[in-house]
Formats: structure tokens, sequence, C-alpha cells
């Protein structure tokens, strides 16, 4: 028909489900907005049938924006990550995804254990990984929600399970970065945190990677890890602009990505605008 294209779908490389509802939740930047809109939207989620309310109504947004292939962070409800698995199979999509790991830092409603979680994350992987078209993402959400030994468990599952993903956040604010600067004083930066604990490989994905310097990006390289860059989502809170001159010239794998809710829209075309 005239007026109409025939597209391979897109793939959004970093998007939060959880955050559906909170879209455009304005005026704080990012660990204040975590704690004042995030955090209490994602407690939602020990609710089943709210997850698996939020789970349909964003897969269905996914499809009807042309998206198809999608790496997502659940919450640390392994609900969350049930009922998003649950809708993706029905619709035979192509969906990668993982329960959120976080041990402190965060509201004692939204914590968990170490031991809890690497062995969650472990019955999960077992269960979904590799069923139909879906992969599981071992999911820790940033550094500074993780103590050392759920990094450590984090690895170690990397290890043992080297065909699954790898997702979390790195440098995508000076404030953050100061932060985990404070929480790992060994670490040659907050990129080499994660390589630290044996994070960094292929199929790991780090969204923002806004402020990094030269090491950092060949470490990205080495490592054959990708950068999910977030335009505007960058935008929305202020965090910066990612330098894709400097990731050109280093030659590390990046693709855009919506970051839902940071993001303001879950149209690729409304991403790429704002990345270009």
């Amino acid at each position: 028909q005239r007026g109409k294209l025939l597209l391979p779908g897109f793939v959004d490389t970093h998007i939060h489900y959880p955050q559906t509802e909170m879209i455009g939740a304005f005026g704080e930047q990012l660990l204040e907005w975590l704690t004042t809109y995030t955090f209490p939207v994602e407690s939602q989620f020990a609710d089943e049938a709210y997850a698996k309310e939020i789970a349909e109504f964003f897969i269905h947004q996914l499809v009807s924006n042309g998206t198809t292939t999608a790496l997502v962070f659940c919450t640390l409800h392994p609900e969350s990550v049930e009922a998003l698995f649950t809708e993706a199979l029905r619709l035979n999509m192509r969906l990668i995804a993982g329960k959120v790991m976080m041990d402190r830092h965060t509201p004692d409603y939204l914590s968990e254990d170490a031991k809890q979680s690497y062995r969650q994350t472990r019955a999960l992987i077992q269960r979904w990984h590799g069923v139909e078209r879906l992969g599981y993402a071992i999911t820790p959400r940033f550094a500074p929600t993780s103590s050392p030994a759920q990094l450590h468990g984090a690895g170690a599952l990397a290890a043992q399970y080297p065909d699954v993903w790898v997702q979390s956040h790195v440098a995508e604010r000076l404030d953050e970065i100061a932060w985990v600067r404070e929480l790992f004083p060994k670490a040659r930066s907050y990129l080499s945190v994660y390589d630290d604990f044996g994070l960094m490989r292929e199929r790991a994905v780090y969204a923002h990677c806004i402020y990094l310097d030269a090491a950092d990006r060949a470490l990205l390289r080495q490592r054959r890890t990708a950068a999910a860059i977030s335009p505007s989502s960058n935008l929305f809170l202020g965090s910066g602009f990612f330098d894709y001159a400097a990731a050109n010239a280093a030659g590390f794998a990046y693709g855009l990505a919506s970051d839902i809710g940071g993001g303001t829209s879950l149209s690729p075309f409304r991403t790429m605008l704002a990345a270009y």
C-alpha cells in the first residue's frame, strides 16, 4: 500500500518495563529520581496480578512501536520476570531480561540478601534462558546498589552460564561516579568495577557510558562489551552527552535505547531523533 514501509523490527538495547507508568516523572536528577519515583513504583511488582497487567501493556506498546527485540530490566521480584517472559513467550518475541539484583543503598522494602539474589537469579536462568526466543540477562542494577558479595555472585553466574547476557548501568552522572569511587576505592574506574568481578565479556551491555576515558573505551573493545546509548533519557535527566566520535575511534559496539522511564518515548524514531 502507498505510504507504508516494511522494515525489520527495531531493537531496544536498554529499557525498564516496571517504569512504564512513570514516564515523564520530572524534576529530579538521577539519584534523587530513583528514590522519589522509581523505587516506590517498582515495589508494586511483588504483586503477581499487577506485574502481569503492566507486562502485557508494556509488550503491546513495544510491538506497536515496531520494537520486536529488547533488553529489559525487571524488578528484584521474580514475579516481575515471570510475568514479562510469559507474555513475551505468548507473542513469540525475542526478549532478553533479568531480575534486578540490589542488596544495599536501597529502601528496606526493595532490598534483598546477596545469597538469595544469587539463588533466585540462577533459578530464573535455568527456567527461562533459551526457551523459544527468550534469553536471560544477569542484572545488577548498578554498582552502588550491589555489595561486593553480590557482584561476586553475579560474576560467578556469568562464568557458569557464558551464553547468558549481563546488563547494568555505568558512568551516567558525575556524582554517581564520585559515589562509586568511595565505595570501590581500589577500582581504576567505575567501568572497571564490573571487570574486576568478571562482568565484562561478550553479551554484556552497559547503559549510558557517558563519562568514560580512553582506558575505559579500550576495555569495552577488548572485552567485546557493548554500550546502550539513551539519548532521550540523558537529556531528560540532565545527565550529559554520549561521545559518538570517541566511541567510533575506539571501536567498541554500541546501540540505541529508549531507557523508559528515564527516556520519554518507546518510539525508536524519537530515540533516533534525540540521538541526532
